[in-house]
Order: structure tokens, then sequence, then C-alpha cells
């Protein structure tokens, strides 16, 4: 009896073997030891082999595309992303470009299923850089650094998409070391008005050490976006669209009500909502 017992375990073993080299030779390995795989071979309780029937093809990995554009002569920029071909990100990113007036916006990179960004100097015309990267931060790091080799005075970073971004949501600005979640006094964060008569300037302050601000008022203000870091009755204000920083004080005063004080003077903002989603 021991020899026959000896006999099944070593005939199981050359199985396991063939099975083995055929899993080999169809570059996969037998489904016993893939957890969940409901195809291939593997073996029951009672040690007969069992074929589940052939594999299909395995999921690939979505492909996305996104470009940067810019105008070298007025550094109009602008970024695509979600796009299914290199043609689409391109065209998308140049027509964006071309919708602020800019007639000679050219394509300053492209990137399949990673991070890009575009880095501009503060002066007009002037040099820019345009890089890639596995993240956001990467890529921004890249075109800056690209822009000050290049001669560029004052570079910072325009747009940082990454080619799979949601199409129905503009690309983030990636965040300095520092500016986390917990960087802004939470009675900041939410969406302020101020009244400059007639019209309103609109704040809003993210939890993540963000801001966007636009006008509501016939003063021609541009809307701007860029990092806030705000403790201790203390702000700093770091725009990343245009030329532009800003550091002061304020005082949150209840019911929804914040004095602040910097390089424009002293104004007071009121809470429109506490959620800056909304």
């Amino acid at each position: 009896m021991p020899g026959a017992i000896a006999a099944v375990r070593r005939t199981r073993l050359v199985t396991w073997a063939g099975v083995w080299l055929m899993a080999a030779a169809i570059g996969g390995r037998p489904a016993a030891a893939q957890d969940g795989v409901t195809c291939g071979i593997t073996y029951g309780p009672d040690g007969n082999m069992i074929n589940l029937g052939p594999c299909g093809s395995p999921r690939r990995q979505p492909v996305h595309y996104g470009a940067v554009a810019i105008s070298p002569s007025m550094l109009s920029t602008a970024g695509s992303h979600g796009q299914v071909s290199q043609r689409d990100a391109e065209q998308q990113a140049l027509r964006s470009c071309r919708s602020s007036g800019s007639k000679d916006c050219v394509v300053a990179y492209w990137a399949r299923n990673t991070c890009l960004a575009l880095a501009t100097s503060a002066r007009t015309p002037g040099p820019y850089g345009a890089a890639s990267a596995p993240d956001r931060s990467g890529a921004a790091t890249a075109a800056l650094a690209q822009c000050i080799s290049r001669g560029g005075q004052g570079c910072f970073v325009r747009v940082t998409p990454c080619a799979g971004d949601d199409v129905r949501w503009p690309s983030p600005l990636p965040l300095p070391p520092g500016n986390q979640p917990g960087s802004v006094d939470s009675h900041l964060v939410g969406l302020w008005e101020h009244l400059i008569n007639p019209g309103y300037w609109v704040l809003e302050i993210g939890p993540n050490g963000t801001y966007t601000f636009h006008s509501e008022a016939p003063d021609g203000g541009a809307p701007t976006m860029g990092t806030f870091t705000a403790s201790n009755g203390r702000y700093i204000m770091h725009a990343t669209t245009l030329t532009w920083d800003d550091t002061g004080t304020y005082k949150y005063q209840t019911p929804g009500t914040l004095v602040m004080t910097g390089k424009l003077g002293t104004g007071a903002w009121r809470r429109i909502s506490a959620n800056p989603n909304q």
C-alpha cells in the first residue's frame, strides 16, 4: 500500500509539472494559484483535475491623453486631459489657448497616462518650460526648473493636467510642501463676499490650502487662484495664475464676518457658505 500511495503522489507531481509547463507555455499559471479566478486548470477536493475553461483577455489599462498649449507672444496657456487620442488632446488644448484671443498658440507638450505641466516667465514675452512626470508635483517642478534654466524671470506654474483627470472638471494645481489639509484655520474655510459698491468680490478658501477669487463688480478685476495658509491671525496668499503675493492679518468675527488686512487695505467679508463646493 505505501508503494501505491507513493506512485499516486508521483503521478500527481508529474501532472502538476505538466500543468505548470503548459501554463508557462501560454504565459500564465494554474488557476489554483490565482485567488478568485474562474478560468484555467485547478484541482478539486478529491484530487481530480478540473478544466475551468479558457481565460479571456486580461483587462487593459485605460489610455488617456493630455496636452498643454501656449502662445509664445502673449504667454496665454491652456491644458487638456481625459482625451482618447493625442490629436484630440492637442486640439482641445489649442482651442482653449486660442479662446483668450491668442493667434500663435502651439502645443508645448503632450502625454499619455501621466501628468504634465507648463510654467512661464512673469514677463511677456518670455521663456517657458514644459515637462511630464508620474505625478502633478513632479511635472510642475520639472517645468519650473526648465523655465528658469531658459532665463525666465519670476517663473511660475500655470497648468498641471494629468491625462487621466476627469474631463468634467478642471485639473487642479499641485500644492507646495506644507500646504496640506489642516494648514488653514477652519473658521476661514468657505465662500466669502466683499461689497465694493457696486458689486462684490468673491473669495473661496478651501480646506486643503487653496483659494480662488473672482470679481462680480465692474472693476475689471482678474480672476485668480493659488495657495492660501492661515493660522493664529495671519495669512499668506500666493497666486499661481498671475504674479501676486499677499500677506496680512485676519480676525474672524461671528456670525460669519471676516476682517482681513493686507496689501489692499482692510476689508470685511461676509460668509456666503461654509461649504466651498456650494
